[in-house]
């Protein structure tokens, strides 16, 4: 009994899959109208697309012809702005590079220290020079290089200042009156402060100053800005101690810094 049960159930099972694949063949297969039917529907979307990109064709035509038109105006205008400072597009390319270059150089000059900047003293005046060129040049007063060139004047001002400071000068006066050595003088407050930085001055102005202990009213001395002595200004200053200990030693006083110029 329990045999025929599981074969009733196999039969069955057999069965409704069988019938179940003749409604899927069945499903699968088209009519010829069913197919006509189909292609009709499938031409009728590709009309439409068809139509929907010819229309985004034109839309797009049209949208170029107004930048294309707007693009000649910009130009047409340009040339117009560059007439009234008298220039021509090479004139003004020119310009630009000449800035370029004047702004590179002037960064370049703006890291340096106070005292690396006094050294190439001259190419801030070539910068300064440059600068007053393109200043003075029309094509400065188009918008695309105005504010850039104020930014370089400003820039060529900062130089000039900081040069201020490393290239101060100091006139001598008696040492009478004014107690002007080249002790007294690092020792001041608005020179250095420290009297001992007095080799400082000397190494400076060592085309006329010949002798640290002798220094002469009127003498316009340069004055590099406050820093550390150097290795060799702090050479020279040993130099100069040792032999001023030989000439005592040897029964020549000499004079020292802190007490010449009577």
């Amino acid at each position: 009994m329990k045999w025929n049960r599981i074969s009733v159930l196999t039969i069955a099972l057999g069965l409704f899959l069988m019938a179940g694949s003749a409604a899927i063949a069945q499903q699968e297969e088209m009519t010829e109208e069913e197919a006509a039917q189909k292609i009709q529907q499938l031409e009728k979307r590709s009309a439409e697309l068809k139509r929907q990109q010819d229309a985004l064709d034109r839309q797009l035509e049209e949208k170029n012809k107004v930048l294309k038109q707007k693009q000649d105006d910009y130009e047409k205008c340009i040339d117009e702005l560059y007439a009234l400072v008298g220039a021509t597009r090479q004139d003004v390319d020119a310009f630009e590079a000449r800035l370029k270059r004047l702004e590179n150089k002037v960064a370049e000059l703006l890291r340096l220290s106070p005292m690396d900047l006094l050294a190439r003293k001259s190419e801030v005046d070539d910068a300064e020079e440059e600068y007053k060129n393109l200043a003075g040049n029309k094509i400065s007063l188009l918008p695309a290089f105005y504010d850039r060139v104020q930014r370089m004047g400003e820039n060529i001002r900062t130089l000039r200042e900081t040069l201020s400071r490393a290239e101060k000068t100091y006139v001598v006066g008696t040492w009478s009156k004014d107690r002007d050595c080249l002790w007294n003088i690092a020792k001041k407050p608005d020179i250095y402060g420290d009297a001992f930085k007095w080799p400082k001055i000397w190494q400076k102005n060592r085309d006329q100053i010949k002798n640290p202990d002798l220094i002469y009213p009127g003498q316009v001395l340069k004055v590099p800005a406050p820093a550390p002595l150097t290795p060799e200004e702090e050479s020279a200053a040993r130099r100069y101690y040792r032999q001023k200990r030989e000439a005592e030693m040897g029964g020549d006083m000499g004079t020292s810094p802190e007490n010449v110029n009577k």
